[in-house]
């Protein structure tokens, strides 16, 4: 959907403006800490206030909009702690999505995801960042094992978090460690085709625990 607020119909649906808020705060156009005033947002869009509330609603379950008892509601904090609080969370969930998901996922498409993480960089691909490569690299291997884990609610949670991650990526002046990051995969992945659920998990588990200090590191 545009971004441009005129090209929205006044009959606009609740989940376009969630996508469409969603995408302000996760690029940073409304700033975390902002006040969300609804009243003008409402007008700005063309729309009435009960489906702007029905999509903040949203956005505040996922932990992108803080609720302020007799205050209004607000673009959410950014902040050290809740860096170690998502990953916590992701943790957890990912390696039961990793234990769900092994003997499910197919061999072959492992071996794709090894071969596309593993190969050389091409003139085709020079001129992406490396913040691009990388989300390239973690929907082959973190979305492979979110698909088969086969638990949408399990799935749709551990999305959310690691789009709350990608927030904290689109406003850190954020050095991508690229070669940690394909070693930790390939990792991963040859666990998973050598059938060591076990040893997935744990390389999994250190994988996040190396991310998170990562990204920890630059937002001190």
């Amino acid at each position: 959907m545009p971004d441009n607020p005129p090209s929205l119909n006044r009959y606009v649906l609740a989940d376009e403006l969630y996508a469409l808020l969603k995408k302000r705060i996760l690029s940073h156009e409304m700033s975390a800490g902002d006040k969300i005033n609804i009243d003008k947002l409402a007008r700005d869009l063309g729309v009435s206030n009960i489906p702007i509330r029905e999509a903040l609603s949203r956005l505040s379950s996922e932990g992108l909009v803080s609720v302020v008892p007799f205050k209004g509601m607000f673009v959410a904090a950014m902040n050290a702690k809740d860096i170690d609080e998502i990953f916590e969370i992701r943790l957890s969930l990912e390696t039961l999505a990793l234990r769900k998901a092994a003997a499910r996922i197919p061999k072959d498409r492992l071996r794709r995801i090894l071969a596309e993480t593993t190969a050389p960089q091409d003139e085709a691909d020079a001129g992406q960042e490396s913040a691009t490569r990388m989300f390239k690299m973690n929907e082959g291997l973190h979305g492979t094992i979110l698909a088969y884990a086969d638990n949408e609610n399990l799935q749709r949670m551990v999305v959310s978090l690691i789009e709350r991650i990608y927030r904290y990526l689109n406003l850190l002046n954020f050095t991508i460690a690229l070669a940690d990051e394909r070693e930790e995969h390939v990792r991963i992945l040859n666990a998973l085709l050598a059938d060591e659920t076990d040893e997935a998990a744990v390389a999994l588990e250190r994988h996040l625990q190396y991310a998170h200090q990562r990204l920890r590191d630059s937002f001190s």
